[in-house]
C-alpha cells in the first residue's frame, strides 16, 4: 500500500515502517503510544502496517519473533512506557537469545514535565526508559526531533538486520509523536539504508579449514541455525555430500532434512566419539554440543528413582583428546557483559568469523578443486558408514515406538507425535512451534526448511511465537501445527483471544503433563543428594488440583476446543476433527491431550 504525505511525526514513523516492509505492528494499547496508534489506524488505514491487538506485551513481542522466524522480515511492536516495557522484557530477552530482529517502539512522557497530567504521567516517565532492556537489545535510542526520528527508525532497522541479528528499542516522547512535521520536511530515500552484507570469513583461515577437512579421517559437521539463513541448507548439503561428512544438528529446528543419509543427529555421541575433526557452524553453545552430563554419582537412597543425567551440573567430553576443532560463525559479535549467553570459552584450532553459508560454499569450492583418489576412497567409506548409522537410527526409533511407547497410558510423547504425523502427513504442513521430547524430529519427514520453524523451550512465549508464525502463513493454504506446553500457556492464556480475533489458523495440540515437570527433575536431584523422602517432590510444581480444562478455556474465546484426551486411541479422531476446523474455518483449533511427563 502506498501512503500519502505524513503530517505528524507518528505518521512519519508509520510511513517509514511501511517503506521498510513492516506488515504488522503488534501492540497492547496505552496512552504513551496513542499518537502512533492513531497514525497506524487512520493515516495508515490499518493495512500498512496492520495492527495486531494483544492482551499482553509478552505476546506482542513473541508474535513479532515468530513472524520473523517464518519470513526473515522484521516486524514492529508498540509497548506502553515503563510498564509495557517491563511486561515485554522477558520476550525481548528471548528474541535477543534467538537473534530475532524487531523494532520495538515505546512511548514515554511528556518529557516536558509542565505538560504532564498529575500522577499518571509522572509514574509512566523514566530517565532513561531503555535501561530496562539495554543489556539485551542490539541498540536503543530516544530521538528528540522529526529528522532524528527518521534517522533513528532507519538505523534501528539497519542494526536489527545486521548479522548477528536482534531486537532494537526506540523510545518516543508522546508529545513528539503528536507534533506536526515542519513545512518542507524532506523524506529520506529508505532504499539506501539497508543492512551491510555479513562478513564472509578470512580467506587464509578458510583455506586452512578446507585442508583440515580433506585430511581428516572422520570429520563431523555440528550445525545450528542454517535453515534461517538464505541458502544455508543447500550450502551444508553440498559440502557434506562432497566429502561424505556426517551432520549433527544442534539446537535449531532445521539445517538438513532428517531423511538425508548424512543426517545422524539421533546418534551424536556415537558419531562424535571417533571424530578426529569437528567443524561447528553457527553453534551457540559448543560446550553443550561436545559434552554429556556425567553419570549419576553416589548411592541412590532406597525408594528414589534414578535422576535423569540432564540435571547434573558436571559434564564430560564426548570427543577424544586431540580432536581438532574448527569454529565458524558470528557469535563473537553478539557477546555482552551482562548476560553469560555466550557460554563457556571453548578452544579452537581454526576460528572463522563469517557467515555460515558463505564459508561453507567457499569450503566446497576449495575441496572440489583438490580431490584425489585417496580422498575419494575415504569419502566413499565414510558415506557408507554414515548411511549405516542413519539407517540404524530409523530402525531403532520405529522399534521403540511400536514395542515400548505405543500403548502406554498416560499417552506417551512418542505416540502423540506419531498420531499428529499420520494426521498431517498428506497436508502442506508447518510445525510452527514446540517439541514432543524430540519425537517429531524422529518420526516426521522434514524435507524442507519451512516445515519446522521454532523449537520449544522457555515459558510464556510459546503461543505468541506460534501465532506469529501462523500469521505469516495465513492465507497460504499451509496447515500450521503447534505443540503447546500446558505450563507455558498458563502464563499467557489471553493469547487465545488474539488468535480468535485475528482469525489465525492453527492446529494447537497440548503437550499437557499437568506439571512444571522440568523442576520435578531438579527436586529429585536435590532430594537424592540430601537422602530425603520423595513425599513432597510434587509440591510447587504440580498443575493438578485443579487440572486446567484447556478445551473449555479455548471455547471461552470462541475457539474450537476438544479434550482432555486420556486414551491414546482417541487422539487421531480428535486431531482430524480439529484439522477440519482449521482448514474449513481458517481459525485456531485446540486439542488437549494429557501426556506422560516426557
Amino acid at each position: 500500500m502506498s501512503l500519502g504525505k505524513p503530517e505528524y511525526v507518528s505518521d512519519l514513523v508509520v510511513y517509514l515502517l511501511n517503506r521498510l516492509g513492516v506488515e504488522y505492528v503488534t501492540l497492547n494499547p496505552g496512552a504513551t503510544t496513542r499518537g502512533m496508534h492513531e497514525s497506524l489506524v487512520t493515516y495508515g488505514g490499518n493495512v500498512g502496517p496492520e495492527v495486531i491487538t494483544c492482551s499482553h506485551e509478552e505476546v506482542a513481542v513473541a508474535m513479532a519473533e515468530g513472524y520473523y522466524l517464518a519470513t526473515g522480515r522484521p516486524q514492529a511492536t508498540l509497548v506502553h512506557n515503563i510498564v509495557g516495557l517491563q511486561h515485554a522484557s522477558k520476550a525481548i530477552y528471548e528474541a535477543w537469545l534467538n537473534n530475532a530482529p524487531m523494532i520495538i517502539i515505546g512511548g514515554t512522557g511528556p518529557l516536558d514535565s509542565t505538560h504532564r497530567r498529575p500522577w499518571i504521567d509522572w509514574i509512566h516517565t523514566a530517565q532513561v526508559q531503555a535501561q530496562i532492556v539495554r543489556d539485551y537489545v542490539k541498540w536503543d535510542d530516544q530521538p528528540q526531533g522529526p529528522l532524528s526520528v527518521a534517522e533513528s527508525i532507519l538505523r534501528a532497522y539497519q542494526i536489527a538486520m545486521t548479522e548477528p541479528r536482534g531486537p532494537v528499542y526506540l523510545c518516543l516522547d508522546v508529545e513528539l509523536q503528536e507534533s506536526r512535521l515542519p513545512d518542507g520536511f524532506a523524506m529520506p530515500d529508505v532504499g539506501r539504508y539497508g543492512p551491510p552484507a555479513p562478513p564472509s570469513g578470512n580467506p587464509e583461515a578458510i583455506a586452512d579449514a578446507a585442508k583440515a577437512l580433506r585430511e581428516a579421517r572422520w570429520p563431523v559437521l555440528l550445525v545450528e541455525g542454517l535453515g534461517r539463513a538464505p541458502g544455508g541448507p543447500e550450502a551444508l548439503q553440498s559440502l557434506s555430500e562432497l566429502l561424505g561428512i556426517p551432520v549433527i544438528e544442534q539446537g535449531s529446528p532445521f539445517n538438513l532434512s532428517n531423511l538425508h543419509p548424512l543426517n545422524v543427529s539421533g546418534a551424536s555421541a556415537e558419531v562424535l566419539k571417533d571424530a578426529d575433526l569437528v567443524m561447528t557452524v553457527g553453534v551457540k553453545d559448543i560446550e553443550a554440543a561436545l559434552t554429556r552430563p556425567e553419570p549419576e554419582a553416589g548411592i541412590v537412597p532406597a525408594g528414589l528413582p534414578r535422576v535423569p543425567a540432564g540435571y547434573s551440573r558436571r559434564h564430560q567430553s564426548v570427543i577424544r583428546e586431540g580432536t581438532k576443532l574448527v569454529r565458524i560463525g558470528l557469535q563473537e559479535y553478539g557477546i555482552r557483559s551482562w548476560t553469560s549467553s555466550h557460554g563457556r570459552l571453548v578452544p579452537a584450532d581454526i576460528a572463522i568469523l563469517g557467515s555460515g553459508p558463505q564459508v561453507l560454499r567457499e569450503l566446497t569450492r576449495l575441496c572440489q578443486s583438490a580431490m584425489d583418489g585417496d580422498l575419494q576412497r575415504r569419502i566413499a567409506e565414510r558415506a557408507a558408514r554414515t548411511w549405516e548409522i542413519h539407517t540404524a537410527i530409523a530402525t531403532r526409533v520405529q522399534k521403540d515406538l511400536k514395542e515400548h511407547w505405543w500403548a502406554q497410558k498416560p499417552i506417551s510423547t512418542a505416540r502423540l507425535a506419531a498420531e499428529i504425523w499420520e494426521t498431517i502427513r498428506g497436508q502442506d504442513w508447518v510445525l510452527v512451534h514446540g517439541s514432543l521430547s524430540g519425537w517429531e524430529r524422529r518420526l516426521w519427514e522434514m524435507r524442507d526448511g519451512y516445515r519446522c520453524i521454532a523449537g520449544g523451550g522457555g515459558t510464556g512465549t510459546g503461543m505468541g511465537v506460534a501465532m506469529g508464525v501462523a500469521l505469516a502463513f495465513r492465507g497460504t493454504g499451509k496447515v500450521c501445527v503447534s505443540i503447546q506446553n500446558d505450563g507455558d500457556l498458563l502464563y499467557t492464556p489471553g493469547s487465545l483471544w488474539t488468535a480468535a480475533h485475528h482469525h489465525i489458523p492453527m492446529l494447537t495440540v497440548m503437550f499437557n503433563n499437568r506439571s512444571y515437570y522440568q523442576d520435578v527433575g531438579h527436586q529429585l536431584a536435590v532430594t537424592k543428594m540430601r537422602q530425603r523422602s520423595l513425599a513432597n517432590v510434587g509440591v510447587g510444581v504440580s498443575l493438578e488440583g485443579p487440572a486446567t480444562d484447556f478445551a473449555t478455556l479455548a471455547k471461552s474465546f470462541g475457539i474450537y476446543g476438544e479434550g482432555p484426551i486420556l486414551d491414546p486411541e482417541e487422539i487421531r479422531p480428535a486431531l482430524e476433527r480439529g484439522l477440519k476446523v482449521v482448514k474449513e474455518n481458517g481459525t485456531l483449533a485446540l486439542i488437549d491431550t494429557v501426556t506422560q511427563p516426557r
